[in-house]
């Protein structure tokens, strides 16, 4: 399957059809962890879907190998309805596994590739991050998320952490369509209109947290979010978003506020584990799971989630109106046999 566009056509049809939220898809495994459960990935993204989320990140960094990662991706493409857009992560240990993934995607037709560096990566200016990225869009036609964090470290090149002059440059790229913004820590929205006023004439510049979506909608007139893992509150995102691109500001925060206990468990468990530079994955799994996914933990190394940690995410949900399953010890198996 083609791309349904070409190199030219990126930046348009960025601005012109990506509306709403990406959210994430987890791998699922078999009972013994020594395989994809492909009718649990493919209930996955049919549920995204049905829940009227824009399109999933397939989530790398999640316990796959590189030959199941691209099994994972190919399945995802088979599996996504009509209008249904799939992500792929471009997160590897090398390059050339960054390449490989991208031109993969390119090859399945899938809409975008999600930008990350290796840890390897050390660069020592600037020029060197658009260099790398240059590297990577010039061996495909994918369009690019670009990702601006300072989950990659490069903090020492700006406060921020991620040089702004580099996104700048970045953002130009022929195929970047759009850039997730994460930096600058405490001063994440004078960073974001900073970053915002440098690079938005050429893409989408988002923040995908979802508590800052009507802010971003009414401020400067964001209309797609991602990649996140939205799914924890299930259709209420998408429902929050689309009203937000409506001009429906009033029903918008209807919704926004409807879920803010869940909101406010979320991000109490997610202050657990702040500065590990990286994300409870399997806290991510349950939390999918309440809301009809397949759930299953993923394959090991990965954080631990303790019963207390899902005892307060289940009270946040409920005192959300959730309808919620009965039995945690559900999660484990998976929702799909």
């Amino acid at each position: 399957m083609a791309l349904p566009y070409t190199r030219g056509e990126i930046k348009d049809r960025a601005r012109n059809e990506w509306t709403g939220g990406c959210n994430v898809t987890l791998p699922s495994f078999t009972s013994d962890f020594s395989g994809l459960h492909e009718a649990a990935i493919r209930h996955d993204i049919a549920h995204a879907a049905r829940l009227g989320y824009w399109g999933t990140l397939v989530a790398s960094e999640s316990g796959t190998t590189a030959e199941e990662y691209r099994r994972f991706l190919e399945i995802a493409v088979d599996a996504a309805p009509r209008d249904f857009r799939i992500v792929a992560h471009l997160s590897s240990d090398t390059f050339e596994e960054t390449v490989t993934i991208a031109r993969l995607a390119e090859t399945l037709g899938a809409e975008a590739g999600l930008l990350s560096y290796p840890p390897s990566f050390r660069p020592r200016s600037a020029a060197d991050i658009v260099a790398w990225t240059k590297a990577v869009t010039d061996a495909t036609n994918l369009a690019m998320i670009l990702f601006g964090a300072s989950t990659w470290g490069f903090k020492p090149l700006h406060p921020a952490g991620f040089p702004v002059e580099a996104l700048e440059e970045m953002s130009r790229i022929e195929t970047a369509a759009a850039l997730k913004y994460e930096g600058g820590g405490p001063a994440l929205m004078s960073s974001f209109a900073e970053v915002h006023a440098r690079c938005g004439e050429h893409v989408i510049v988002q923040n995908p947290m979802e508590q800052h979506a009507p802010a971003l909608s009414r401020g400067y007139g964001v209309r797609w979010w991602g990649t996140s893992g939205y799914e924890a509150f299930g259709a209420r995102v998408p429902q929050m978003m689309s009203a937000l691109n409506s001009g429906e500001f009033d029903k918008a925060m209807e919704v926004f506020w409807s879920y803010h206990p869940g909101r406010e468990a979320k991000g109490a468990f997610h202050a657990t584990f702040s500065g590990a530079n990286l994300i409870h994955r399997n806290g991510w799994k349950y939390l999918g799971w309440l809301q009809g996914f397949n759930g299953g933990l993923l394959r090991m190394p990965q954080m631990r989630l303790l019963p207390g940690q899902m005892k307060a995410l289940r009270a946040g949900l409920a005192a959300s109106g959730y309808d919620l399953p009965d039995d945690d010890a559900d999660f484990y198996a998976g929702r799909v046999q």
